[in-house]
């Protein structure tokens, strides 16, 4: 693959995220996101992994939602990754009442490496409901495409490196028109001080559509993740 080649692919990715524009009155909001990830290699191929994320809205200043998610993924090439999991979320609605969610994904992720840096494409289904045990809420349940275009690049010679992705999310409303929801730019930095260890440290911008209330979000997530 050449850049020539990666930049088509990068502008065709980037025109289907864009077919929707941004609403009027759109509000906006700076949020902070605390990340801690355990993953454990069970096979040359096999890894199991957990996620515990904590999230804070409103300037960073009011609690919004605490995620957990486990999952596993498998290599069935160098090149393609399918990974699955399940997330529960804790949030407050309304009346301030703690309430969950539940979420289950399957994502099928392609990677190469171009001149030292390594480029990737993950497709994911993502089907969410309300009550994981009971059948009556499936039909309330909420399918989404989320497709994210990422590069990283490890400096040479360094403990550090950097990646930049886009992602989209896509939707069908109630008249079964499948629509473009949200966009999230992300720029950030990781540093390895170990074998097993990653800080990172990003940026990320989130653009909402089509849906009501829109918001733009800026957003600062702090991680951690640990390979036993």
């Amino acid at each position: 693959m050449t850049i020539k080649r990666f930049t088509y692919i990068l502008s065709f990715f980037l025109l289907g995220c864009f077919g929707a524009q941004n609403l009027l009155g759109q509000v906006k909001d700076f949020q902070s996101w605390w990340e801690l990830e355990l993953d454990k290699k069970i096979t040359g191929r096999l890894d199991l992994n957990g996620e515990l994320e904590q999230r804070f809205k409103n300037n960073s200043l009011q609690y919004s939602r605490t995620l957990l998610t486990l999952g596993a993924s498998y290599d069935l090439a160098d090149y393609f990754r399918l990974a699955g999991g399940a997330r529960i979320i804790f949030l407050k609605d309304a009346e301030q009442r703690f309430i969950t969610r539940y979420r289950f994904h399957l994502d099928g992720t392609g990677r190469y490496n171009l001149s030292g840096f390594d480029l990737s494409l993950r497709a994911r289904l993502q089907y969410g409901f309300d009550e994981v045990l009971e059948f009556r809420y499936f039909r309330i349940n909420t399918l989404v495409n989320r497709n994210r275009l990422k590069v990283a690049h490890h400096i040479f010679g360094t403990r550090f490196g950097w990646f930049f992705s886009v992602e989209s999310w896509h939707g069908s409303n109630n008249e079964s028109q499948w629509l473009t929801y949200a966009l999230r730019y992300s720029l950030g930095a990781r540093f390895t001080p170990g074998f097993r260890s990653r800080i990172s440290l990003r940026y990320m911008l989130e653009d909402e559509f089509n849906v009501t209330n829109p918001m733009q979000l800026h957003i600062v997530v702090l991680g951690y993740a640990y390979r036993f």
